[in-house]
């Protein structure tokens, strides 16, 4: 099946789930905007249309979104969110909060902008129980065809069930000319597939959690298309633009069908949003999440590696306080995290100690799933995206302290946990870092 024979579909999968993809068209044309009012009529009934975009796609594209919807004959209002002290805006509850009040009653809304306007119109819209369609501004994220919502909440990164648009719509030129740096973040994103999936496989082998094959190997089939001539990329080639771009929006779609963020987020991006909530409370910049979570999975493959290698580890729990010190006003949130990860950590460690079996099993399965971390590294280089610390303004012992607080604040498994049962975690991280990280 080809991935876009999936939208509007509902079927039975041999996971024994019903999948159902509520989107309707991904529409990547230089007409897409023009296309808008056909598009809306057809998947988004209603005349009142809500418009959210941000201080930059206003101006981009979304006032002639606006333009466009009202001379077809919508009402359309449009909201801008603001930037913060530090960048551009954020999804969070404050953010949220403080947009609310503003917006009218609607039908529907039409989000203008990439990953935190998405998240943003994803979540009011879900809790409002109403539709709502995208225009994309970059090929910088995966969440545009995904129900998930990373917001931080109360200072904390979290996960949240949401809703898909009916519509995405996008120009190519626009996202050819998108920002070098959202370009590489959205590359960096969709190349920590291989550590998502493989901590996804972990689990189900580990915890007998769910794990869908039909996800799997939609996220695997479209790794040629941009895997195979990174460089491509950084010439802003609009073939491997158009391939970056559908390789994102069908991960997400691959998120929508499992209904967890599993097949795109594993232990890499937990190195990200620590690097975001740790920003925050300090006061400092972070880089795109994407290029962030760029450097996670190479650290993430390199553990991967330094773990699948050992014939028979010594299983031990590690356990240690939730770390006031470095969480500071966010300590008893990630507690509450903290705790549900101890519990599955302790569960990890009992089943690997009991059943003789089961490491052998874990590295049969899983290594032929991981890349290693000098290919990833190279590709990322190739592509002109971030593989350096200094790349995303992050100072080694940062960095290192985020990987050592990743595990923390979320009971999610993955390799970052698994590495720390078998004694490579904390030991390695200094070597991994100097070796792929420094230059």
């Amino acid at each position: 099946m080809h991935p876009a024979d999936l939208l509007g579909q509902s079927f039975a999968c041999e996971c024994g789930k019903t999948h159902s993809v509520p989107i309707r068209a991904v529409v990547y044309c230089a007409t897409a905007i023009r296309q808008l009012p056909s598009l809306l009529d057809r998947y988004l009934a209603g005349q009142r249309i809500n418009l959210v975009a941000d201080e930059r796609t206003y101006p981009l594209i979304g006032r002639e979104c606006e333009t466009i919807l009202n001379q077809a004959g919508r009402i359309v209002r449009a909201f801008i969110v603001p930037d913060t002290p530090h960048g551009g805006p954020v999804c969070d509850d404050v953010t949220r909060d403080a947009l609310l009040p503003s917006l009218p009653p609607c039908d529907g809304f039409l989000a203008v902008g990439s990953g935190t306007i998405s998240d943003l119109v994803k979540w009011i819209a879900c809790d409002a129980k109403l539709p709502y369609a995208m225009v994309a501004t970059a090929a910088s994220m995966n969440g545009y065809a995904s129900n998930n919502i990373a917001p931080s909440i109360r200072g904390v990164k979290r996960v949240l069930n949401g809703t898909v648009p009916r519509v995405i719509a996008a120009v190519p030129s626009l996202i050819q000319q998108a920002p070098c740096e959202l370009t590489a973040a959205g590359f960096g994103d969709v190349l920590a597939k291989p550590v998502s999936m493989t901590d996804w496989k972990l689990n189900q082998l580990l915890f007998e959690e769910y794990y869908c094959p039909l996800c799997a190997q939609l996220i695997r089939e479209l790794e040629p298309a941009y895997l195979a001539h990174p460089e491509a990329i950084r010439a802003q080639e609009p073939r491997a633009i158009e391939a970056l771009f559908q390789a994102l929006i069908y991960s997400g779609v691959s998120m929508t069908m499992a209904g967890t963020s599993f097949p795109a987020s594993g232990g890499e991006h937990m190195i990200s949003h620590v690097l975001d909530m740790t920003a925050a409370i300090r006061g400092v910049p972070h880089d795109y999440h994407g290029r962030q979570v760029g450097l996670g999975t190479i650290f993430a493959c390199a553990l991967y590696e330094r773990v699948l290698a050992l014939d028979a580890p010594r299983f031990q729990l590690r356990t240690e306080p939730t770390d006031a010190a470095y969480w500071q006003s966010l300590t008893a949130v990630v507690e509450e995290e903290h705790v549900l990860k101890h519990r599955k950590a302790e569960h990890a460690v009992q089943r690997l100690q009991q059943e003789s079996a089961l490491w052998d099993r874990l590295r049969t399965e899983l290594k032929p799933m991981t890349r290693t971390a000098a290919a990833i590294k190279q590709c990322l280089r190739a592509a002109g995206a971030a593989h350096r610390l200094d790349d995303i303004g992050c100072s080694c012992d940062r960095f290192l302290a985020a990987a050592h607080h990743a595990h923390q604040i979320r009971e999610r498994y993955t390799i970052i946990d698994l590495a720390r049962a078998v004694g490579v975690l904390p030991a390695a991280a200094d070597e991994i870092v100097d070796e792929y990280l420094i230059r």
